[in-house]
């Protein structure tokens, strides 16, 4: 109350300054809208202001927002980190079913960002926090590391933009060098082909409903995340009996169709009621989506895998088995990455090359009799 009369009018219109204990000028709005008086709003602490004018700019913004309706004062003096994340995380739309990529952010979220972060209003989070969340995601693999921005990054961008807060802490984001992976040659104590072997018997003995995606990301060779995509109806039957698999372009990686056979060991755990019209557009795999990485680390101790000091073995390194073994045993190397389905147009071979299904599905045989071997 002291400081009441202190305040000092400016050439904009409501806009006034103040000494504050510090001795820095802050400015201030007084103004009517609608009959509603809104006193004493600090523009310099609600939205960054440090000028007249950028107040008197920010007051236009303030009432176009009033008047749709919106609460920019609520907004604006902070909301908890926790609440905007995880709100943003149920407002994403697709036009795929997305529910276990949102499980999957939720679960990144509440290990690593809620700990260091989730109590906190917005303009509260500095680079230091910033940098306490990456030094617990540092043994993470990058593409988990993106997570961080995918969540965090547009979400204080939009508020900066705002001039709700005055930086945004996730801008610079350091994931350090990626590097690539070192050769089989030097992470494996063993065979390439012993190791897909191993992999494969340790999944034909896994315990859990977790069994059938193991083996298809082994026998099948496809990205993890495309296999959780995969519904009911990608699943189609020849007339002589034969299954397969029929993607569509929005539920992989390289925007393609795919077309894969399906092995007797796949089939024999698919339901039996798979080709019912009811369960067309029902998921094949209804488990959560961050639980196949801890079934993946339990597959490896099972399967007893040698791995030299300082190295790991990943799911997504089935298809680096795949195609490395076949490749080896004479099998034309653009042939194996057809059945990987690679979007490839690195020369005129690789584009104007149609491998037919049936050629593809003999590969795919070599590939299973090795593993059954």
């Amino acid at each position: 109350m002291a400081r009441k009369n202190n305040f000092e009018k400016t050439k904009y219109r409501n806009i006034f300054s103040l000494k504050n204990a510090n001795n820095r000028t802050e400015y201030y709005a007084n103004f009517m809208l609608d009959g509603v008086s809104y006193q004493k709003k600090n523009f310099s602490k609600l939205f960054g202001c440090t000028t007249a004018k950028q107040a008197s700019d920010r007051l236009e913004e303030v009432k176009t927002e009033l008047r749709k309706g919106n609460d920019p004062f609520s907004r604006a003096n902070g909301l908890k980190v926790k609440d905007i994340v995880l709100k943003s995380i149920r407002d994403r739309k697709s036009d795929k079913d997305n529910t276990r990529y949102k499980k999957s952010l939720t679960s990144f979220y509440n290990l690593y960002i809620h700990p260091v972060i989730g109590h906190l209003k917005l303009d509260k989070v500095n680079d230091n926090h910033v940098k306490k969340i990456l030094e617990s995601i540092d043994g993470l693999s990058k593409t988990r590391k993106l997570s961080l921005n995918v969540l965090m990054f547009k979400i204080f961008e939009d508020e900066f933009r705002k001039g709700n807060i005055r930086s945004n802490p996730f801008y610079n984001l350091d994931y350090g060098t990626h590097n690539s992976k070192a050769s089989f040659d030097i992470r494996l104590n063993e065979p390439m082909e012993e190791v897909a072997k191993k992999l494969y018997r340790a999944a034909l003995e896994f315990p859990s409903k977790h069994k059938l995606i193991l083996l298809m990301s082994i026998m099948l060779a496809r990205r993890m995340g495309e296999l959780y995509a995969l519904k009911c109806s990608h699943i189609k039957k020849y007339t002589n009996g034969e299954y397969y698999v029929l993607t569509t372009k929005d539920i992989t990686k390289t925007g393609i169709e795919e077309k894969y056979p399906l092995p007797q060991e796949v089939i024999d755990l698919l339901p039996s009621d798979i080709f019912n019209a009811e369960y067309k557009n029902e998921p094949l795999f209804s488990f959560c989506y961050s639980g196949i990485y801890g079934k993946w680390n339990q597959l490896l101790k099972d399967a007893n895998i040698e791995l030299n000091s300082g190295h790991k073995l990943t799911s997504h390194d089935n298809r680096y088995l795949f195609l490395s073994i076949l490749s080896a045993q004479g099998i034309d190397s653009d042939l194996v990455d057809r059945c990987l389905s690679h979007n490839n147009v690195k020369n005129i071979k690789q584009i104007y090359l149609d491998v037919s299904y049936d050629k593809r599905k003999k590969i795919f045989e070599a590939w299973w009799e090795l593993l059954r071997s």
